[in-house]
């Protein structure tokens, strides 16, 4: 009986120590063919320059908004934002900003979204890249009920959030095109 115990311990020894071999053998043999994961590689530029951005709408304060946004989302990435001089240009321009109802009672507007469109020009070293008609992929929307100056704080922070989606839904663009 403590004969049988050991052959069957052994046996599954040998066979644990195989499985692991075998996995050894991928992970070295993918490693090897050059295999790796999207975003894994460094980006070609350490540093960015945004450009002041342009607000072609008539929202107030949207340009610093969005400027804080991509600075505080590239710097997240490990990007360092400079004044000018980076590896990269950043030109923005907000072409879009307008509110819409979704939900309302007894024709009072309970809750609004935002729809936010900008623009973005990538420069690096002579290439170009155009991004039109940028917006968050996420919906944003905030609530209209309360005194007049919950409605602007709830408004200022959704403004702040859609600004952040976009920078992010920017860097995402950025980073898929350079890791290819």
């Amino acid at each position: 009986m403590y004969d049988s115990r050991l052959k069957k311990d052994s046996g599954a020894r040998s066979r644990l120590r195989a499985a692991g071999a075998l996995c050894c053998f991928i992970l070295l043999f993918a490693s090897s063919c050059g295999y790796h994961l999207v975003g894994s590689r460094v980006l070609p530029f350490s540093s960015v320059a945004i450009r002041p951005v342009e607000n072609a709408t008539y929202e107030p304060g949207l340009e610093e908004r969005m400027h804080r946004a991509l600075s505080n989302e590239f710097i997240n990435q490990g990007i360092e934002v400079k004044a000018a001089g980076g590896d990269v240009d950043l030109e923005t321009r907000i072409t879009t900003f307008a509110l819409g109802a979704i939900g309302a009672v007894d024709e009072t507007v309970k809750e609004q979204e935002i729809e936010m469109y900008v623009d973005f020009k990538v420069l690096n070293k002579g290439n170009v890249t155009e991004l039109s008609a940028m917006q968050s992929p996420i919906k944003i929307t905030f609530q209209t009920t309360g005194t007049v100056s919950q409605s602007v704080a709830f408004k200022e922070r959704a403004t702040d959030k859609a600004c952040s989606e976009i920078a992010r839904e920017l860097i995402s663009k950025i980073i898929m095109e350079h890791a290819q």
